[in-house]
């Protein structure tokens, strides 16, 4: 008798648990679509990636997750060539939307997004858009952008011996001679071009998409500089100040996720840089040799520059043209003040000029020093943070953010957050040149 209720009641357990591994089984299947967004460098944008018919339609859905990261709605209108590299259901999977091959009595082939995405663009696919033939629901769905002057963007791949085709680059330039028609640099590797990593890829699509929607595709060009610079005792030795580089990367990836055109200027760093398409990356690791980079540049080309370098504040008198010999037992060095970048006259031809000042401690009078940067040097904003955290690996590098706009500061935790507030400030700062101008 025991045993029988003993049993029903495990029996009935049982049950419980099988119904909530059940519920527990569908919120996974629901989540299983979706991405965990990293930036909204594409909120609000609803893109079609037109997929073409070649090995690299295998990537496709890291692409478009990639996409969807940064704030994207992705949808896919492909070829039916494009179905014999990848299966349908990876791009429904990987777009969380219905893929379109054949449109339907719904239209699908009239262009309702904000950009198209082409990729991989095949040369027959460029071929066909160049030349306005519509013979499936993708290369039709083109012309209709193109009708509609929507960014239209072309990733190319295919090998060398066809995008040397004269024929083929006649077709591309015919394209990019076209109102809002893009193409994205390829990777050339194995007497191929192919398509750059999802993540470089996805950024440059969204500094295409950004610079033409926000800036009506103007170049608007900003300096970052970042890194620790170096001063040299001798051939072999040097000074240097410790920096990872990594807020300064993270600042120009916002920028230039936003539109904007940069210029990198990088002293010593231990991180990689992504190599988009339309910046410019300058190696600098000596200060002198900063200094006077900065000092010969046609200052009035650029808008902005947020200077977060790890300058050297001191150098050696004299540098030894020889390796001093370690055979000494003691070494006496002369250091002398250097000139400091932010001072350069030069400079102030760029209106939107912003630092960071990093002091000894998270005081109110260290707080202080930086609001008397920030006014002493005209510049617009400014981060303040403490060394006591700025090398704390359980940290995510807070500080204080001031600018002309809010001089009392706000708290900032983690470079992307503290890249956000740069970007608003220089967003200001152009928001306000309109106003002044219009």
């Amino acid at each position: 008798m025991n045993q029988r209720k003993v049993s029903k009641r495990n029996e009935s357990a049982t049950n419980l648990s099988n119904e909530s591994n059940a519920k527990n089984l569908n919120k996974t299947t629901l989540q299983d679509t979706q991405v965990e967004i990293v930036s909204r460098f594409l909120a609000n944008t609803k893109i079609t990636i037109v997929g073409g018919g070649g090995i690299a339609a295998t990537e496709l859905p890291k692409l478009a997750r990639e996409l969807r990261r940064h704030g994207a709605e992705v949808h896919f209108c492909v070829t039916e060539n494009c179905l014999k590299f990848i299966g349908i259901e990876s791009l429904r999977w990987a777009s969380s939307n219905e893929v379109v091959v054949n449109p339907s009595g719904l239209a699908e082939h009239i262009c309702t997004s904000d950009a198209l995405v082409i990729s991989p663009a095949t040369a027959d696919v460029i071929s066909k858009a160049s030349n306005g033939i519509c013979s499936d629901g993708a290369t039709t769905l083109i012309q209709s952008a193109l009708g509609m002057r929507k960014t239209i963007i072309f990733c190319p791949t295919m090998h060398e011996s066809l995008a040397f085709s004269p024929i083929i680059e006649e077709n591309k330039n015919k394209l990019k001679s076209m109102d809002g028609v893009f193409f994205t640099l390829p990777r050339s590797e194995e007497g191929k071009e192919k398509l750059p990593l999802p993540e470089i890829l996805a950024i440059n699509i969204a500094h295409i998409i950004n610079k033409r929607k926000l800036y009506f595709n103007d170049s608007i060009k900003t300096i970052v500089t970042l890194g620790g610079t170096r001063t040299m005792i001798d051939p072999v030795r040097c000074i240097t100040n410790l920096s990872t580089g990594s807020l300064g990367i993270q600042v120009a990836k916002t920028f230039y996720a936003m539109g904007i055109e940069l210029t990198l200027l990088c002293a010593q760093t231990n991180k990689s840089i992504p190599e988009y398409d339309n910046q410019e990356i300058v190696s600098l690791p000596n200060y002198q040799d900063m200094y006077e980079y900065l000092n010969n540049i046609n200052a009035s080309k650029y808008e902005g520059i947020i200077h977060l370098l790890a300058g050297s504040d001191f150098t050696p008198k004299k540098t030894s043209k020889s390796k001093i010999s370690s055979k000494q037992d003691s070494l006496n060095i002369e250091l002398i003040k250097t000139k400091k970048i932010l001072d350069m006259e030069h400079l102030s031809k760029i209106p939107f000029k912003a630092a960071a000042k990093l002091t000894s401690d998270n005081s109110l009078e260290s707080l202080n020093i930086a609001k008397d940067l920030l006014n002493k040097k005209s510049l617009n904003a400014i981060l303040h943070n403490d060394s006591s955290t700025a090398w704390n690996k359980t940290q995510t590098h807070p500080g204080t953010f001031l600018s002309i706009y809010n001089n009392e500061g706000i708290s900032v935790q983690g470079n992307q957050e503290i890249s956000q507030q740069f970007y608003l400030s220089f967003q200001n700062y152009l928001l306000n040149k309109k106003r002044m101008t219009s």
